[in-house]
């Protein structure tokens, strides 16, 4: 399974590899319960069906080609800020 995480305005991120087993609610109930009580005690945990559960083997980071071509986070953040204000709906 790869998994990957990246700031959209940044262009960073990471890129995670490994084998994953779903944990669903009905057939591993002790192994469910433990895993949201320890990684998403949020008040919406009880509409969970299943849950994800991965072993990573590999990681590596997520560099937009932006950078080879002189970009930085900070004005990368900045160009992707202001085109996303622009075509927000106007009030």
């Amino acid at each position: 399974m790869e998994i990957n995480f990246a700031d959209p305005f940044s262009c960073n991120g990471y890129r995670f590899k490994g084998t994953a087993r779903i944990v669903p609610r009905s057939r591993s109930l002790l192994e469910f319960v433990g895993l949201v009580a320890r990684y998403s005690p949020f008040l919406l945990a009880d509409r969970y069906r299943a849950m994800v559960v991965m072993h990573v083997t590999n990681e590596m980071p997520i560099i937009a080609p932006a950078y080879d071509i002189g970009a930085t986070a900070s004005g990368l953040r900045k160009q992707y800020k202001a085109y996303f204000e622009l075509i927000q709906p106007k009030d």
